[in-house]
């Protein structure tokens, strides 16, 4: 019989903070990236892509095929940090069949992934002061800042419990050999 690993408070809120970003993100910005690379022409009716892309044209000043590649190029961008949310998906899965902790290497890369998109597709929205676009980048940006903090904190407790052990008190015998309750 398999023992599936005892999850603390802490370790319990990551999982669950990362599960629901993977589920979150994934589907969505894999959907959205697969239609605008096999359809170039439906970047622009995907508003927050739009948004995102027409804004970094004008910062970089391009033509009309530099906002076509830029475009491309988001949206690539949007299929790698889903296909790494998926990884994150696949090896929490695998962990739990085998009964072990999930690769930090691999839940902290996806989270670093989704805070690196979030953050590129919420800064056009809020330069622009569209109020649909500022609250669906405030709902993503919420999302990940809740697991980013989660991953913060867990952070430092694990590393004070390390540099900073409890000591733990030997148990005292007495003449017979039995322990005894330390004063």
């Amino acid at each position: 019989m398999r023992r599936i690993p005892r999850l603390g408070f802490l370790n319990l809120a990551l999982v669950s903070l990362y599960f629901a970003v993977s589920l979150y993100f994934a589907p969505i910005w894999a959907r959205e990236a697969l239609r605008i690379l096999l359809l170039p022409d439906r970047a622009f009716e995907d508003r927050s892509h739009a948004v995102v892309a027409i804004w970094l044209r004008e910062v970089f000043d391009l033509t009309l095929e530099g906002l076509m590649r830029i475009s491309g190029a988001l949206a690539g961008l949007k299929l790698v940090i889903a296909a790494g949310l998926l990884a994150y998906l696949i090896e929490l899965a695998r962990a739990v069949a085998v009964g072990r902790e999930p690769d930090p290497v691999t839940s902290h890369g996806a989270l670093a992934l989704a805070a690196i998109g979030v953050g590129i597709w919420s800064v056009a929205p809020l330069l622009l002061a569209d109020p649909a676009l500022i609250r669906l980048s405030a709902t993503q940006l919420m999302l990940v800042a809740g697991a980013v903090a989660v991953v913060t904190v867990e952070g430092h407790i694990e590393d004070a419990k390390t540099r900073n052990p409890v000591p733990t008190v030997p148990p005292m015998l007495d003449a017979a050999g039995l322990e005894t309750q330390a004063a």
